[in-house]
């Protein structure tokens, strides 16, 4: 494993409270057919993965309960969507959306995604979504943040060029933050020119129950493209 891939493990608990044995069986029945299985050694084959040949493919890390991956890819049947999640309630959440509208070109990965970044080919997504990840907002826990100067280079690597890297967050150290990594480096181009640009949301937006709250709790979110060099 090359350095750009040596991460932390995850920090934080990885199952909430009250999950449903309903949930628990779904899991166990079909997280098989809709996972993502590490190669013993090489790179995951996206060929693969679906019954079609997709357009292209778009990566969510962190897709919560799914509903903003579930609602793209029921929009986008022709596109090929790989999501990460840690939580195990919320993949059950996806996989229950999945089920219950056929959803064919969707696959997860229920783990951490720094276990998974070693074994993605380069240059193969159009988009990253990273979407209010956690901010861990105090200084001394910034290393843990999604946006670092190393996922950086990660993200650089498995974008094609003219890739975008769409990060969205409502909390106020969280955003300069992300501007001030970006800033930093030479791969990526804020594509801003106005407020506007980043104060509403892009063109076809799917939002979500955590936004809507957010937006009700005025706390407004902030819409960040970067597009690779």
């Amino acid at each position: 494993m090359d350095n750009i891939h040596k991460q932390k493990t995850f920090f934080g608990r990885r199952k909430g409270k009250g999950m449903s044995k309903a949930k628990e069986l779904l899991l166990e029945d079909y997280l098989p057919k809709f996972g993502i299985t590490l190669p013993l050694n090489g790179t995951i084959d996206f060929s693969k993965l679906f019954d079609f040949k997709p357009k292209k493919y778009v990566f969510e890390i962190g897709y919560g309960d799914g509903e903003h991956i579930v609602n793209m890819a029921l929009k986008n049947p022709d596109i090929a969507f790989i999501g990460t999640e840690v939580f195990i309630n919320g993949n059950a959440s996806l996989i229950k959306k999945i089920i219950a509208n056929d959803i064919k070109n969707i696959r997860v990965f229920p783990d951490d995604v720094n276990l998974l970044f070693p074994y993605l080919p380069d240059e193969i997504f159009s988009t990253i979504f990273i979407l209010y990840p956690d901010p861990w907002p105090k200084n001394r826990n910034e290393e843990r943040r999604m946006i670092n100067k190393n996922n950086i280079e990660i993200f650089s690597k498995l974008l094609k060029h003219d890739g975008n890297l769409v990060v969205v967050s409502d909390h106020p150290v969280y955003i300069p933050w992300v501007l001030m990594v970006m800033s930093k480096q030479n791969n990526f181009l804020w594509t801003a020119e106005k407020s506007s640009d980043f104060t509403n949301p892009p063109l076809d937006w799917e939002t979500t129950k955590y936004e809507r709250k957010a937006i009700s709790e005025n706390r407004k979110p902030i819409y960040l493209n970067f597009i690779k060099k």
